[in-house]
């Protein structure tokens, strides 16, 4: 499997204003730590819970059709490729197949399913996934990781996890949104 991510998101789930307001910091000299921090905390909560926090597209390469999607909630499916005999991606008509969701999860029903290649990436799956409004017990994780990271700075070296600042009850505000992977 993989998964490439080919339109990014156009913001981020907590603002810098927000994060500043929650740091209590008045002054512009943090900025571009904050700024990095948002990032990192929206991708460290993205890898640990296989959710999409704000809106992207995605290609997901497979050699099956799969039914369950990663990086939910899935908002839909833009066109399912398969490759042919000749190695060249041909369109699945849409009326093949179907999006629902079953427990929080992006499931795909397929109608019909084309021969394909036997190819590592023989299917292509062009998808947009990502919260309308990310829900609030995330921002608020978001938050007292962005402070824990903001305020241990000096502690907290490049290359090192951000899991390793790992505080057991904001920890759990993310277990009921983690999904298992594809």
């Amino acid at each position: 499997m993989r998964l490439v991510q080919t339109v990014a998101p156009l913001q981020e789930p907590i603002t810098q204003a927000e994060a500043k307001d929650f740091l209590r910091v008045l002054d512009s000299d943090s900025d571009n730590l904050i700024l990095a921090l948002i990032v990192a905390v929206r991708e460290h909560v993205e890898n640990i819970t296989n959710r999409q926090l704000e809106v992207a597209t995605f290609e997901l390469y497979l050699d099956y059709f799969p039914s369950k999607l990663p990086k939910n909630p899935i908002n839909s499916i833009e066109k399912i490729e398969y490759m042919d005999e000749s190695g060249t991606y041909q369109l699945l008509d849409s009326s093949l197949y179907y999006l629902y969701v079953e427990n929080g999860i992006g499931m795909i029903e397929y109608l019909s399913k084309p021969l394909f290649k036997d190819h590592k990436e023989s299917i292509k799956i062009t998808f947009t996934s990502g919260y309308d409004l990310t829900p609030e017990p995330i921002k608020q994780y978001m938050r007292v990781k962005i402070s824990t990271l903001f305020e241990n700075r000096e502690e907290f070296v490049v290359g090192a996890s951000i899991s390793s600042f790992n505080d057991g009850f904001i920890e759990n505000l993310l277990n009921s949104y983690k999904v298992r992977s594809v």
